[in-house]
């Protein structure tokens, strides 16, 4: 009697029951029904258990372990024996809930238990296998954390923008114009997309519709034009190409920069989709006319005719041998100079440089005629209160290059109809100084130095560092007296004096 007690008390104490040795598998209804009483009923008797496992079908696989808390909760383990110890896994909760709001049951985890028994059984001890689920982890925390940083096309665009502006690159705002106009705003889908994602395809829709789109609004009105050499159109989507390989190859080199801050913005570039993208054929036609001496003196007679100021700055833009119009309207009154070696000069800011290239001053002398040219635009340097930006402006705020281009495009468009001249623009214009200074003997080392062309080459860029102020001064002259013999101003109209005189005032 007294071994039929102690044998009753043992089986009561009982951890763990095994349906498979009654052929059995464990339900969701048994379990739910073990977690609210804490017992459960085996051979027609109610007994008492704290846990329950199921055998899982693969020999030594394990076994999936069910665990009851005093609260009624059943925690689900991974059971394995291994070297004689046994070592436990937990893997969750039974009947919490899952993905798209669903029960986990006992089909849930019975597929969950073998799962893992499948991955931990390839290592030699579960501390093994944490380790290894720790450094996955942290190799996919990481993963995420670059994806969640991954900057997409349109950042990359205005990460290169940020970079020209703050490398001083005046083609900075021609530059995200072309991508606000090309690409933001005609596809905002595209602009959204991580800049890995752009592929060559993307990049050729895009070049196409810069192709085929209307032309922009500019200024009043509207105006529609199609692709053509004449309009520019071509020159405009090789441009924005070249634009858009640039700021890939930029996006390729970003990542890499040690200079960057640790969590910026990174773009995960492994290509760069435009580097074999063909060149526009037909685009950046060089305008290589240039007018003739009867058609120079046309232009002159015609500048005579300007009202106020803007005459004064259009026989300037002329006079002073055609430099860039970009340069010259960013001019103010202290770049206004009185050099004790040179006397007055006028400074101009190059940026126009290449790679690696720091703004350079060009200084050009301020003498003879050309100082009688500029004298009324200089006169508002000692008026007080001033109220003009600079000399080279209408008003008190900074002259637009385009204004002053627009001088010539309507000179040009006005003397053309007339029949005296070729229809023109400053572009032209530039092109016909060099070629009448050409003619004039000017060589092409000179007229680089006097119209501030891009130096090439290591020693031109880093260490030839004299202004050649005087060469400059001998040119201007020779070029003002020509262009005084043309109008009629000085009894000299022969380029074979004007070559031999090797500057005359």
């Amino acid at each position: 009697m007294y071994f039929i007690e102690v044998l009753s008390k043992v089986l009561s104490m009982k951890t763990a029951w095994r349906a498979r040795e009654v052929g059995l598998k464990l339900t969701d209804t048994q379990v739910k029904a073990w977690a609210t009483s804490g017992t459960i009923k085996k051979g027609g008797e109610i007994q008492p258990a704290r846990t329950l496992s199921e055998q899982l079908g693969e020999r030594g696989a394990g076994s999936m372990l069910l665990e009851r808390r005093p609260t009624g909760v059943v925690e689900v383990y991974l059971a394995l024996r291994r070297d004689g110890k046994q070592e436990r896994r937990k893997l969750g909760t039974f009947g919490e809930m899952g993905e798209r709001g669903l029960t986990r049951g006992l089909a849930y985890w019975r597929k969950e238990t073998e799962h893992v028994s499948a991955e931990v059984r390839q290592f030699p001890t579960l501390a093994a296998f944490d380790e290894h689920q720790r450094q996955q982890s942290a190799v996919a925390e990481r993963a995420a954390s670059l994806e969640a940083r991954q900057g997409s096309f349109e950042q990359l665009l205005a990460a290169y923008v940020e970079d020209m502006q703050r490398k001083g690159k005046t083609s900075a705002k021609d530059v995200q114009g072309s991508f606000r106009l090309n690409v933001l705003a005609p596809f905002p889908s595209l602009a959204t997309c991580k800049a890995k994602e752009i592929q060559p395809g993307d990049i050729t829709e895009i070049l196409r519709h810069c192709l085929t789109r209307p032309a922009a609004k500019k200024g009043r009105g509207q105006r529609k034009t199609t692709a053509s050499t004449t309009n520019g159109k071509l020159t405009t989507a090789n441009r924005l190409r070249a634009y858009l390989r640039a700021a890939f190859a930029f996006g390729l080199k970003h990542d890499l920069n040690p200079q960057r801050s640790g969590d910026a913005v990174q773009f995960g570039l492994a290509h760069n989709p435009v580097a074999d993208m063909p060149t526009i054929e037909g685009a950046e036609r060089a305008n290589t006319e240039a007018l003739s001496k009867d058609e120079l003196r046309h232009l002159l007679a015609a500048l005579e005719d300007l009202q106020g100021r803007r005459q004064s700055i259009a026989k300037a833009m002329l006079y002073l041998g055609g430099q860039r119009v970009e340069m010259l309207c960013r001019a103010t009154w202290d770049d206004l100079l009185n050099d004790p070696e040179h006397g007055p000069l006028l400074r101009l800011v190059d940026y126009k440089g290449g790679k690696g290239s720091p703004p350079r001053d060009h200084l050009l002398p301020i003498a003879g005629r050309l100082a009688e040219v500029l004298a009324p635009l200089l006169a508002e340097k000692n008026a007080e209160p001033r109220k003009l930006a600079g000399p080279f402006a209408l008003a008190a705020r900074r002259f637009s290059p385009d204004t002053a281009l627009k001088i010539y495009s309507e000179l040009g468009s006005d003397l053309a109809e007339r029949g005296l001249t070729r229809r023109f623009t400053w572009r032209t214009i530039r092109a016909t100084i060099e070629t009448h200074l050409a003619e004039l003997g000017t060589d092409e080392q000179r007229r680089a130095w006097l119209l501030s062309h891009g130096r090439s080459g290591v020693q031109a860029k880093h260490y030839d560092r004299y202004n050649y102020v005087n060469e400059k001064r001998e040119d201007l002259a020779r070029w003002a007296r020509y262009l005084d013999a043309l109008a009629g101003l000085v009894p000299v109209d022969n380029v074979v004096q004007l070559r031999a005189s090797n500057g005359l005032v």
